[in-house]
């Protein structure tokens, strides 16, 4: 079997993501997160399948450090666990190779028949498992 999947992709810090001091507003490590696992999905070549299906169930972070606005942060993404119908990830927001933030996201599959959690679909555990780095 091979490496859990995960990516690393960078991205800059918008104004309008920043506090009164221009600094990251907290909401910001999220959608640094949400644009990683979006790469993850391209890369898998499975975006259109799963869009509208992983609720988030949820998200902890511990910020180490500010990022303000136009720095650009690495976000490393990778799968840490997949269960029945959940799957959490880890996190690490880095800038100038200095953790600014870390954590995890958890997400459900969700099966709009039935509005209910459902178990993942054996393709896509085996991609979320086994695909391992992807490119950024």
């Amino acid at each position: 079997m091979g490496e859990p999947a995960s990516i690393v992709t960078s991205r800059r810090l918008e104004w309008s993501e920043t506090d009164p001091m221009g600094r990251w507003h907290y909401a910001a490590a999220l959608r640094f997160v949400e644009h990683a696992e979006t790469s993850l999905h391209e890369r898998l070549g499975i975006e259109r399948e799963v869009f509208d299906r992983m609720p988030r169930l949820n998200l902890s972070v511990d910020f180490l450090g500010p990022l303000r606005y136009a720095e650009v942060a690495r976000s490393t993404l990778t799968v840490q666990h997949v269960g029945r119908s959940s799957l959490r990830y880890a996190f690490r927001i880095t800038h100038d190779d200095v953790d600014v933030a870390r954590g995890t996201l958890t997400i459900v599959w969700f099966d709009p028949a039935t509005g209910r959690a459902a178990p993942w679909p054996e393709h896509l555990r085996t991609l979320f498992t086994a695909a391992g780095p992807q490119g950024g």
